[in-house]
């Protein structure tokens, strides 16, 4: 290594040293003349560089014969190797060079070049497992799966490209959608390089697909342990895992996974609602109280305030809502704490004070629920059937308002996923705006008030409220 260095630097110098005397030889028209007694030779520039050049490739062939020379030298005093390593070495060079020929075409999209040039290189060189992943892509890129494939098992046979070859085969398993495979061989690669992070992503994404959440908190911890997550994403994620388990599972399992997971994350409100049930049910209802409000002081949902009713089914319309008061007053200005009080009014038949509270939120805010509340309200203090079908026309094609939303694909759903059923990406769902339109049915909350009565009048109007 050190004496091929040694040759390239000697090689450059002389054609440095050459080229810097043909160019302030070439500037003069001056004749070079040797004089050798009584002959003198003259010279034009021009023959005086091609001399020059002819001289280089001397010297280059003088090198060439001399390394040949010390190769016979060595082979002839004992070193039987001597010569087939002199012509090996040329054959490396050259196959190295066909290798770099070959991965710079597959960079530019050259890929019958690249394919050319990668079976060259492992003729020259010998050494499959340095050109079978140059072939493999090469093939992959131009479309031919089935040779990709071929040398991505050829890599496997190779223990030291045994790693690079499975991910080949699992990314074509990925493709076809065969996810067993494809978690099989994750499992695999995982094994041979455990901290590898596009392994564990994989690893990780495809074992939620499969809701096998203890075999995914393994993987999970393994990520953080290495430091490829943080720990705030990281304590989600598990507590998300653990609900996951806590609600496919059921006996003490279901109940440990559940207040594990309400313990690290107490904000996550599908794991707060859980836990509180599973304490109401073992007649530990302050405790329930607790994990609710928690909660709810990080953000108001009307998942938790139902939660929080069911604690007390048979308490009075007023009761109810001084029990709400002191939650009231924790988010008071926002638009599901003003809709949770004026339906707590509505319920304890507090129309007038209903309609203060709702102030001018279904017109800054049309949602339907909001709107639906205000058809209420026009029922219960005795407005024209007119203004009441005309708040529920309004909330038909009004927006939901906030739902459990995905991030990264846009649906919708009415209750909290570990998982989108859609794009199958995990910890996507917040609790958002959508300006998808509402579609109004019996079974919402508050219809009872409103369409309760118009359906004893069979108007045909109000066929279309399902």
């Amino acid at each position: 290594m050190i004496r091929s260095i040694i040759n390239i630097t000697i090689f450059i110098g002389i054609v440095t040293i050459f080229s810097f005397a043909v160019t302030q030889f070439a500037k003069t028209n001056d004749e070079f003349q040797i004089i050798l007694s009584s002959m003198e030779i003259t010279f034009s520039p021009i023959a005086v560089i091609i001399a020059g050049g002819a001289g280089l490739i001397i010297i280059w062939l003088m090198f060439k014969i001399c390394n040949f020379l010390i190769a016979a030298y060595r082979f002839l005093n004992g070193d039987e190797t001597a010569i087939s390593r002199y012509f090996d070495r040329s054959r490396e060079k050259k196959g190295f060079q066909a290798l770099s020929d070959g991965m710079i075409a597959l960079a530019l999209g050259e890929n019958k070049i690249a394919t050319i040039k990668a079976s060259r290189a492992n003729k020259l060189l010998g050494k499959p497992e340095v050109t079978n992943l140059l072939s493999a892509q090469a093939a992959e890129q131009s479309g031919d799966r089935k040779e990709a494939l071929r040398f991505y098992h050829a890599l496997i046979n190779q223990e030291k490209t045994k790693f690079v070859g499975i991910l080949g085969i699992m990314k074509q398993k990925l493709e076809d959608g065969d996810k067993e495979t494809a978690l099989e061989l994750a499992q695999k690669a995982n094994s041979i390089k455990p901290r590898d992070d596009t392994v564990l992503t994989t690893l990780f994404q495809l074992q939620v697909e499969k809701n096998d959440w203890i075999g995914a908190q393994k993987t999970l911890n393994s990520k953080y342990k290495i430091g490829l997550l943080p720990k705030d994403i990281f304590i989600r994620r598990n507590a998300i895992l653990n609900l996951a388990t806590a609600k496919e599972d059921s006996g003490e399992l279901s109940i440990a996974a559940a207040i594990k997971a309400n313990k690290s994350s107490p904000e996550l409100i599908p794991a707060a609602i859980l836990t509180a049930s599973i304490h109401l049910k073992n007649k530990k209802k302050r405790l329930a109280t607790n994990i609710l409000r928690k909660a709810w002081d990080k953000s108001p949902h009307p998942d938790l305030a139902a939660a929080f009713a069911n604690l007390e089914p048979l308490e009075s319309a007023d009761d109810r809502f001084n029990r709400f008061k002191p939650w009231i007053k924790v988010h008071k200005e926002t638009p599901e704490v003003i809709m949770l009080e004026a339906e707590l009014a509505l319920a304890a038949e507090n129309y007038t004070g209903a309609r203060k509270i709702m102030g001018e939120l279904a017109e800054t805010k049309p949602t339907a629920r909001a709107l639906t509340i205000m058809a209420a309200v026009e029922r219960g203090t005795g407005a024209k059937e007119a203004v009441v079908r005309g708040w529920l026309a309004k909330a038909l094609g009004a927006k939901y308002g906030p739902m459990w939303t995905c991030t990264k694909c846009n649906n919708i759903y009415k209750e909290w996923l570990p998982i989108c059923e859609q794009c199958k990406a995990f910890d996507t769902l917040e609790w958002m705006e959508t300006e998808i339109p509402s579609k109004i049915d019996k079974s919402t909350e508050l219809l009872p008030l409103i369409v309760g009565e118009l359906v004893k009048e069979k108007d045909p109007s109000t066929e279309d409220i399902k």
